[in-house]
């Protein structure tokens, strides 16, 4: 299977990128593909700062020169495009400028002014955009305003790259609804850790780096009680490269009450979901940051219940998108249950002695499944992939 994206782009954008601030660049200075590429560069300057907004990246050029840039603000706050502008020179002449944008200008009035005005004001003649905008308030208006007004309009230079970027809101937008990632690392041999449950360190160094990277896209990462227990993670963006503007939201999923007897510092920055006849056999007891799956752990509706609370969870921001990243046992349940639209997955070189058949992730990417990203990673290899809906 072929991967949809160009070499060294996946889900998380410019992978090199989420490791160093300022990596080489994949094309000839000057080519279209060289400026939308600084332009999705500085989009993701807004990882986990602009959801549930999209990460947008703007830059405009005059004489093969970066004259403006600007990434999405804040949710509710300054759009990529009007950034990028306030950049700019007033006195300056932009009759040959040119403007970079990975996604379509929106055209509607929302917590920010519609940013194809900026353009229709301005006498730029050319803008450039990776990828129509999916809301339907928008949905190619920009681009035939733009057009209708004689500018001279392109689409669709590093389109799949900015919208693999973008995934979340795109999904979302088309389903309404949050989408779910997998994420794991797996020996060669398809088991995420020994027969103790021991899993550190299966994925190197920079793979953990790409990971935490990856977190600040999703607005709740969930693990299960075993992986929980044994490994005890933090589950936070702590090695990434920068911009670090968020931790995600952390559950952990223990229908059985499993780590109800864990000291209040264990759980900290958790909340965990179990199931409350559980709750009611420990004797009711409260406790911080526990939330009540109102379900038996053998009903066949456990997790259909359990997408619904966690969906219905309080959030700061409108939740966009849930990642899980383990364990074995809990990703077979929920891919059984087809919760996931894509999947981040790593591939290291250790190999355990001792293994047990159950630690593997019980999946297989049907037709139904696109191959986005096939990379080798400083030794390990990072396979991402998007199911059709």
């Amino acid at each position: 299977m072929k991967p949809q994206l160009r070499k060294g782009f996946g889900i998380g954008g410019r992978i090199a990128r989420t490791l160093e601030p300022q990596p080489a660049p994949s094309f000839p200075f000057g080519t279209d593909e060289y400026w939308m590429e600084q332009a999705l560069l500085q989009s993701m300057e807004s990882i986990g700062l602009s959801q549930p907004n999209p990460a947008v990246g703007c830059v405009l050029i005059q004489n093969q020169q970066v004259i403006g840039r600007g990434s999405t603000q804040a949710w509710r706050k300054e759009h990529a495009e009007r950034v990028a502008f306030s950049h700019l020179d007033p006195a300056a002449d932009l009759r040959d400028s040119v403007a970079y944008v990975t996604l379509e200008p929106c055209s509607h009035e929302g917590f920010q002014p519609p940013c194809v005005e900026l353009f229709l004001k301005s006498p730029i003649p050319k803008i450039m955009i990776a990828v129509p905008d999916p809301d339907l308030r928008v949905n190619g208006e920009g681009i035939r305003r733009l057009r209708a007004a004689g500018k001279v309009v392109e689409v669709g230079i590093l389109g799949s790259e900015s919208r693999a970027w973008n995934l979340n809101f795109f999904i979302n937008k088309k389903t309404g609804r949050p989408i779910w990632a997998a994420k794991w690392a797996q020996t060669p041999s398809g088991h995420l850790c020994d027969a103790e449950g021991n899993s550190k360190w299966i994925s190197r160094p920079e793979s953990r780096a790409h990971t935490h990277w990856l977190r600040q896209k999703y607005d709740a990462i969930v693990v299960g009680a075993r992986t929980f227990l044994l490994d005890q993670p933090r589950l936070t963006v702590r090695d990434c490269a920068g911009p670090i503007h968020r931790n995600p939201e952390r559950f952990v999923f223990d229908p059985k009450g499993r780590t109800l007897h864990l000291p209040a510092e264990k759980r900290e920055g958790f909340r965990t979901l179990v199931c409350e006849p559980e709750i009611r056999a420990a004797g009711n007891v409260p406790v911080p940051g526990v939330i009540s799956v109102p379900v038996a752990v053998d009903s066949p509706d456990l997790w259909l219940v359990f997408r619904q609370v966690l969906e219905a969870s309080e959030f700061p921001r409108p939740l966009q998108s849930i990642m899980v990243e383990g364990g074995g046992r809990l990703l077979s349940e929920l891919f059984k249950h087809d919760l996931f639209t894509v999947v981040h997955r790593f591939v290291g070189s250790r190999n355990f002695q001792d293994a047990l058949e159950a630690d593997r992730v019980n999946w297989l990417p049907g037709g139904d499944w696109s191959l986005q990203t096939q990379e080798e990673f400083h030794g390990d290899l990072l396979h991402e992939w998007i199911k059709e809906v």
